[in-house]
């Protein structure tokens, strides 16, 4: 998984935000699902941060 994706940090009020871009588009999924599993680590939930929907993955299940 190591440098399969660019990733951008910008500075909010409320902390910071991360905007995680694959590299190669084969690899989209890939990146969805390894974001999708730092956002359950970091909130320790499987929802959905404030104000940022769903992805379309997690709004299958």
């Amino acid at each position: 998984m190591r440098g399969m994706a660019d990733v951008q940090m910008e500075q909010t009020q409320e902390g910071a935000t991360l905007h995680f871009t694959a590299k190669n588009p084969s690899q989209v999924e890939d990146v969805q699902r390894m974001v999708e599993g730092m956002q359950r680590c970091m909130s320790g939930s499987g929802a959905s941060q404030q104000g940022h929907p769903a992805s379309p993955r997690q709004q299958q299940r």
